[in-house]
């Protein structure tokens, strides 16, 4: 250990007893691959010097000693070194420094100094023009920009490519300048792009960077779906009307929704959404026939055909001596209906015009058609003719099967066992009292038949009977009339 001393001490007194300042300075803070590295150096000595001056570059996983020269200095004059380039390579690709060496020549070193840090790098700098643009689709946009080396110096030429949806497009920058006119298609997607832009130059850096495209949406056309395109009346449809742009895709917006029937008049008139399932439900008495649903945005619309078929039917229900007919169709309702009330002595057909429109309900007064009995109410099965029975505990069958042979099969019963008055008008009343006295009188077991002589005696009673029961009142008033004309005669 003493020795150790010792040696360090004869060398420390050997040593001349001087001041050195060495200054290393570079022209850039950073440098890309290939760059010229250029380095300045000075050296300032308080004595005269004859030696070396070396230089060593210092990377993260890189060292060079790549210069070395005899150096010759005045006392306190500071002494410029021609450093020459050096090329950056990838081998120095991180943080640098250059260390400089003051050597005596007996490879001593006197003084020692670094360089500023400095780094080594392949990334070039890709500055577009506009970082947002908006625009049409079809239009023609610029995409331009500037390349640059990392320090900031414009690149003399590199290569660069334009990608927008997987399209490419290639380019040359000169002097650090690209530009570039692009045609969007008219097809284009609505909304957010990404177009890229990279460049590279022939000492292998490269850089990248992005332009952020909006696309405006372009209504383009409706659309519109229905459940069904034919119904019956009272049946509900499901409608989704839709608006969509120049690539198919749906724009979130409201439409104008209408309906109008064949008669051309307009059903509903409503504001929806885009792709919103709205339900509708067609009355039961809609107007048959081809409706119109018409959806509108701006000058774009589009129209559905829904058939509404028609319905001829109606429903009929005895209730309260009085046969109801309602017409449960969408079109008016025209037929000849034949209803038998049958007693246990008689069977009477009743045979009706009928005209109801949609919805109408029309009554038949029994009351008014037959003589008072306890009678079966029954009706001759038409199509489109639906029968309700109301008040009925049990439907007798066999009041159907009384009706001879194939008749029965078209008969229903709408009421069995109900009382009916006779409420009908006095030339029925006399009608109907003639026919059942006829057939009394007349019949093949008639009291004529057996007594021919009896018949004018016979006739001549019926009919004053006749003119006795329903007539006593009108020949009254006759008579009044007839005195009181006399009577205005004689006074004038």
């Amino acid at each position: 250990m003493k020795k150790g001393v010792l040696l360090f001490l004869v060398f420390i007194s050997i040593l001349p007893l001087s001041y050195a300042d060495i200054t290393i300075t570079t022209d850039q803070s950073v440098y890309n691959l290939g760059n010229k590295m250029k380095a300045s150096a000075s050296v300032l000595q308080d004595n005269l010097f004859e030696g070396l001056f070396e230089l060593t570059i210092s990377c993260d996983n890189y060292k060079l000693q790549y210069f070395l020269t005899p150096i010759s200095l005045e006392a306190n004059f500071r002494t410029a070194v021609d450093v020459p380039e050096l090329a950056a390579t990838s081998s120095m690709l991180g943080n640098c420094k250059i260390t400089g060496n003051l050597v005596t020549n007996n490879n001593l070193v006197i003084e020692q100094k670094n360089s500023n840090s400095f780094g080594v790098t392949s990334q070039l700098t890709v500055l577009p023009v506009k970082s947002k643009i908006t625009a049409l689709p079809g239009d023609n946009i610029l995409i331009s920009g500037i390349v640059n080396e990392a320090f900031g110096n414009n690149v003399l030429k590199a290569s660069a490519k334009i990608v927008l949806d997987s399209n490419s497009h290639s380019i040359e920058a000169v002097d650090g300048k690209f530009e570039l006119n692009l045609e969007l298609a008219k097809n284009i997607k609505s909304g957010k792009h990404t177009i890229e832009i990279s460049a590279s130059d022939s000492k292998n850096n490269a850089g990248s960077a992005s332009v952020e495209l909006d696309v405006t949406a372009v209504p383009a056309y409706v659309k519109t779906e229905t459940s069904s395109a034919q119904l019956l009346p009272g049946s509900k449809i499901e409608i989704t009307s839709s608006l969509y742009d120049q690539a198919d895709d749906l724009i979130n917006t409201s439409l104008e929704l209408s309906l109008d029937a064949p008669s051309s008049s307009n059903v509903f008139n409503k504001d929806v959404q885009s792709n919103e399932k709205i339900s509708y439900e067609f009355s039961q008495y809609a107007e048959p026939g081809i409706y119109t649903l018409t959806s509108t945005y701006g000058n774009l619309f589009t129209q559905t055909s829904i058939n509404i078929t028609s319905v001829r039917e109606v429903k009929i229900k005895y209730g309260n001596e009085t046969v109801l007919i309602e017409n449960i169709g969408n079109i008016p309702f025209e037929d000849e209906l034949t209803f038998f009330l049958e007693s246990e002595l008689k069977k009477y057909p009743i045979t009706k015009n009928i005209k109801i429109e949609p919805g109408k309900l029309l009554d038949i007064d029994l009351s008014k058609e037959v003589p008072l009995g306890v009678y079966d109410v029954l009706m001759q099965i038409k199509e489109g003719i639906g029968t309700s029975k109301e008040k009925i505990q049990n439907v007798i069958e066999s009041a159907q099967e009384s009706a001879a042979g194939s008749a029965a099969e078209k008969e229903d019963v709408l009421a069995a066992d109900v009382t009916i008055h006779d409420n009908r008008p006095l030339y029925k009343k006399i009608t109907g009292s003639l026919s059942s006295m006829q057939a009394r009188i007349v019949g093949s077991d008639g009291l004529l038949a057996k007594n021919p002589l009896i018949a004018p005696i016979a006739l001549v009673a019926v009919l004053f009977l006749l003119v006795f029961r329903y007539g006593r009142k009108p020949i009254m008033r006759l008579i009044k009339g007839r005195k009181n004309d006399e009577n205005k005669e004689q006074e004038n």
